[in-house]
């Protein structure tokens, strides 16, 4: 995509950037069914050809801003694969400059969605401070889907991480409100967007959110629904998320069903070998110790099929670490542990989840 070796159709920064578009278009539409790797991979060029090409053509006045944009995006997707793969300070730094990028480009949603990921980060190390970052989020957010999102996956999840199931249950009530207030024209289908937030992304949110502070009974009409709306959608990877939030449920919930749940995980496996990727097998692996706990027998064959999904982790950046604002200087850090029923013998020492909240992937 180089302007020196301009090809035809491509002889002007505004052909370049409707080739980077479709590329970015085709990278978000395909993000539920592709290999991680394979996103990651396409984004990464992306990025430093959004970020040089203003430079290069000394854009100015709109097509610079357009530009800007379009790197705001183009980081924002690339954090959100970043997340999703565990690799959680590359995803911090990309969300601090996509927030910023947005914020020069005069779009406070996509702003708010790259610093509901930031807050997300956060959050398993200090859950007040993921609130925080959430709240000034949604300051910017206006009237848009990425306010549902804030609400829906964000809030709810940081006052699980914190073992607040008030604040759950507030959490979840406003999200649906706000997502009324939306329409349905503006929710998308499911799985990730950079502008859309669908009800079945809302619904799994909030029976995540609700089975981690204890409530896994009152999770399950949201697990329906959010199975309901991806029953037929063909995003691979959203549907392996609700598969994996109801078998978490389902051995959580007063009297777990062991059964059941390795019903759920194993469909899950099979769908995710299509495309391996770590927080699957994290998700597997923290299931399986629940199941364990509550039931005395985990699934000792799902953690070993996915054992090797999982690399070695980045260290955990500090809250604020690196960002564009030191949200880590407003609240000292705090432990993050959710509430699930009570076991029915002792727990072996926790391994802990991949972000605090239990069955939750990426993705916004």
């Amino acid at each position: 995509m180089s302007p020196q070796s301009p090809t035809a159709g491509h002889e002007t920064a505004a052909g370049l950037r409707d080739t980077c578009l479709a590329a970015l278009h085709a990278a978000v539409a395909n993000y539920e069914t592709v290999d991680l790797a394979v996103t990651a991979a396409t984004l990464e060029p992306l990025e430093e050809t959004t970020r040089t090409i203003p430079q290069q053509y000394r854009l100015r006045g709109r097509p610079a801003i357009d530009w800007m944009w379009l790197h705001a995006a183009v980081t924002t997707a690339a954090a959100a694969a970043a997340y999703d793969r565990g690799q959680h300070a590359r995803a911090a730094s990309r969300a601090d400059r996509a927030a910023s990028l947005a914020r020069a480009a005069g779009d406070g949603p996509l702003a708010a969605r790259a610093l509901a990921l930031r807050a997300r980060v956060v959050r398993p190390h200090s859950p007040s401070v993921a609130l925080q970052i959430a709240g000034s989020a949604a300051r910017i957010a206006g009237r848009s889907p990425t306010r549902a999102l804030i609400a829906g996956k964000v809030a709810t999840s940081a006052c699980a991480a914190a073992g607040d199931t008030a604040g759950v249950r507030d959490a979840v009530a406003r999200a649906w409100a706000t997502m009324a207030e939306l329409g349905e024209e503006m929710h998308g289908r499911p799985g990730f967007s950079l502008d859309t937030y669908s009800p079945a992304d809302l619904a799994l949110a909030c029976a995540e959110a609700l089975t981690t502070v204890g409530a896994a009974d009152e999770a399950t009409p949201y697990l329906d629904r959010a199975a309901s709306l991806i029953a037929r959608s063909g995003q691979t990877g959203m549907i392996v998320s609700v598969r994996m939030a109801q078998s978490r449920a389902a051995v959580a919930r007063a009297f777990p069903d062991r059964d059941e749940a390795i019903e759920h995980a194993s469909e899950a496996v099979a769908l995710a070998a299509r495309r391996p990727a770590e927080w699957v097998a994290r998700l597997v692996r923290d299931v399986s110790d629940l199941a364990e706990i509550r039931t005395g027998h985990g699934f000792d064959d799902l953690v070993a099929v996915t054992s090797t999904w999982i690399s070695e982790p980045e260290p955990a950046p500090r809250p604020g670490a690196g960002g564009a604002a030191d949200f880590g200087a407003m609240v000292p850090a705090t432990g993050a542990t959710g509430t699930v029923p009570a076991p029915r013998r002792a727990p072996r020492a926790a391994r802990g989840t991949t972000d605090g909240t239990g069955s939750e992937r990426d993705g916004i």
